[in-house]
């Protein structure tokens, strides 16, 4: 959005992770009238990993890295 201060932040912490963590980025200008809008305008800037939202409002590169972060998957028998 337009004059966003809290997208321009979540851009910065963004571009934090990235020294950190590989990983590609889209990103998406939700405005009035987009369908987007209709399910997202009360939590921009959101933040989507692998399809769910992980973020709105506010993250920090330290927790964007936790999330993208590879996980061991744990197996017990």
């Amino acid at each position: 959005e337009e004059g966003c201060s809290l997208c321009d932040e979540a851009f910065e912490e963004i571009e934090a992770a990235m020294d950190y963590v590989d990983f590609d980025i889209e990103i998406v200008k939700i405005r009035k009238g987009d369908e987007l809008w209709d399910k997202y305008w009360d939590k921009i800037p959101v933040i989507i990993i692998d399809g769910k939202v992980a973020f709105k409002h506010r993250t920090t590169r330290d927790l964007l890295i936790h999330k993208l972060r590879p996980r061991n998957k744990w197996k017990f028998w």
